[in-house]
Order: structure tokens, then sequence, then C-alpha cells
């Protein structure tokens, strides 16, 4: 089987971030559009970044207005301020939502006067590279550093996601002491989020033999960190190997697409405004049950040894297995608790089955069976 591996993105895994992305910024006295979120800015988290830019002679324009969810009302700001000053740089230093918004920022800024939603939908290609956009993560989650997709809201809160190998970022800082202060129960979730990414990575159909390196290294190092990530955020270590996890996870997943959880997820989260990681986490011990017979000999013996699971394991613990990691982390373990309904089952599994991700699961899935999966979730 042929495969394709490609990431532009540098990545640098740091102890001092501000001070790696001075040296990135080959032109520090550019303007530099600067996305981040009013919870960093508050924690004091932007402010060493900040301050370094401002004494090095850069000119700043600062755009903290980014929702958990952003829509293109909520990039177009940015996008506006950032061409007014003639910004030549893009960093985003935030969660998922935050790098999200800065890559699609960089893609804006490098198509002046086409419209967002044509290059969304398709109607315009992309044509032109981004503006060089280095991002920073602050949670061990989505990855978003390094993937070619940013999901964007279009103008009636539709999350579409543009896909293409120019949404790249230049450069990704990784550096797992700027999640010091994460609470536990998003240090759980985004951890939880990273762990399914390197599964579904690693089983999906298109995964490969570069992809499982990163996926299996992920799901090794979540397996030992995450617990004391959780129980104790101050530990150092602990986060910096979160960090690293979720950017291998990042890196596979991108690479080799995602599967079941994620379609279901999409329309799960939406109907409740559901926090993406702990979706993905309480439907995750379910949907693997469901995977488990597709689930090759050679490939199960792969991922039972990164998760550490006894010689007598087979596919089918994979669900207590999950439940009681769960467990450990102090997430709930039935979609009851996070809001599912009886009543809404069989049009989230609807919904599931026109998430683009189910055509790469390890098992086929029609709407009946993701409606059994939720069910028996609840």
């Amino acid at each position: 089987m042929s495969y394709t591996f490609y990431l532009p993105t540098k990545v640098i895994f740091s102890d001092k971030a501000v001070d790696d992305l001075m040296a990135v910024l080959d032109k520090p006295a550019e303007p530099v559009l600067f996305i981040t979120d009013k919870g960093l800015v508050k924690a004091g988290i932007a402010e060493p970044f900040l301050t370094q830019l401002k004494e090095s002679g850069a000119r700043v324009v600062l755009h903290d207005d980014v929702p958990g969810n952003p829509n293109l009302e909520d990039v177009l700001p940015a996008v506006e301020a950032g061409m007014k000053m003639g910004c030549r740089w893009v960093v985003g230093l935030g969660g998922g939502s935050v790098l999200d918004t800065a890559k699609a920022a960089g893609i804006m800024l490098s198509h002046p006067g086409v419209d967002y939603e044509d290059l969304q939908w398709g109607r315009v290609p992309v044509t032109n590279p981004p503006f060089p956009v280095v991002c920073i993560p602050t949670t061990a989650g989505t990855g978003s550093e390094v993937t070619k997709v940013t999901v964007i809201g279009d103008r009636k809160g539709f999350k579409k996601g543009l896909l293409h190998p120019f949404v790249f970022a230049r450069t990704a800082i990784v550096d797992g002491s700027l999640m010091l202060s994460l609470p536990a129960n998003l240090t759980a979730a985004t951890g939880m989020d990273v762990m399914v990414h390197a599964i579904e990575a690693f089983l999906g159909k298109r995964a490969s033999p570069f992809t499982d390196l990163y996926a299996l290294e992920a799901i090794r190092m979540v397996r030992t960190w995450l617990p004391e990530a959780t129980a104790n955020g101050s530990n150092l270590e602990a986060r910096q190997q979160m960090a690293k996890a979720a950017t291998m996870a990042g890196i596979a997943f991108d690479q080799s697409g995602l599967g079941l959880v994620h379609a279901i997820c999409g329309p799960l989260a939406g109907a409740y405004h559901l926090h993406h990681g702990l979706g993905v986490a309480v439907l995750l011990p379910y949907t693997l049950d469901f995977d488990a017979p597709a689930i090759s000999p050679e490939r199960w013996y792969a991922l039972s040894l990164a998760l550490d699971l006894p010689d007598s394991a087979h596919p089918g613990d994979l669900k207590n297995v999950m439940i009681m990691f769960l467990e450990t982390l102090g997430l709930p373990t039935r979609l009851g608790e996070v809001g599912l309904k009886q009543a809404d089952i069989q049009a989230i599994a609807e919904g599931a089955t026109r998430m683009a991700m189910i055509g790469n699961n390890v098992r086929a899935a029609t709407a009946d069976d993701c409606a059994a999966i939720l069910t028996a979730g609840l």
C-alpha cells in the first residue's frame, strides 16, 4: 500500500517558549499579529511574550477575543487589524480554538479580498502561501500546532474545516510549562483527546508505518503521564511529556485520519455544547467495544503493548480498560452524565454518518450502529 507523509512544520520542544519565539522571528521588528484569549491574558501567561516582543521593537497587534468555538466573525477583526498594521507574522498562543484562529488568519491575510467562506466551501481555491504562523499550545490536547486543518464556523455557525497543506503552521513551539496552571478537569479532558487521536490514528484505515510510530508513542505517554498530570498539575515533567504526546498524536491523526469516536462526537458535542475532549473521552470505551472485532491480531499486539495490558488481554477488554482509565482521571464514564438524552440518539447517530472521518474507521458503521453505541453508553 502506498502512503504519503508530509509535515512542513518546524517543531521545537521547548523549555522556554518566549526565547524560542524570539529566535523564530527572523525580523522581530516587523509587525506581529498576536492571537490569544482573555483567560491567558488575565492569568499572565501571555504577558512575557508580549513584553519581549515589544522590547525587541516589534509593533504588536493583540487580539484576545477568541471564544471556545470561534466563528468567522471572531476571526475577521483580528485579520482586519493585522492588515491595517501591515503585520507580517501571526503568533497563536492558546488552545485549539486560538491556534485554529491563528492558522485561519494566516490564510486570510495572504488572500486579501477573498471571502473566507469561499475558501472553506471550496468555491475559491487556496492559492497563496499563508503569512508565517507560529503556534504555541497551552493545552495538551488538539495537536492543532501540527495539523493542516483549521476548523472555524461560517457565518451561520456551521463548523467547517479548511484543509490544505498551506494551513500548516510554519513553526510549533511546544512547552509544557505553559500548561502548569491548567485545572485537573481540563487536563484530563484534553489529555483524553490526545489518547483518542492516537488510538484512532493507529486503528484507522489510512494508518502507515510512519504514523504508527507517533501514534503508539503518544498512547504510551498518555497512559503513563496523564494520571500524574491530572493529579499533580505542578509536575513539570508530566506536563512536558503530555505536551509532547499531544503533538505526536496530532502528527499521527493529521496524516492518517480519525474515526468513529470523532464522527459521533461532532453532532453529540454540537447538540449539548459539550467540551470536545470530554465528549470523545466518554465515547471511547463504547466505540472501541464496537470496533474490537475488526482489530487484527497484529494491530492488537502493538496496541496492547502501548497500553501495557497483560498477555491474556484481548480486544474485547478495551471497553473496561478505558472505563477504568476514565475513573482514574475522575472523568464521567456514562454519556448520560454529560447530557445525552434517549430522544436525541437517532438524530445524533444519523449526523455521525455524515461526518467524513467515519469512512476511515477500522469497522464500517451505519446509523443504527452509531445509535447502538450511544445507547450502550447512555
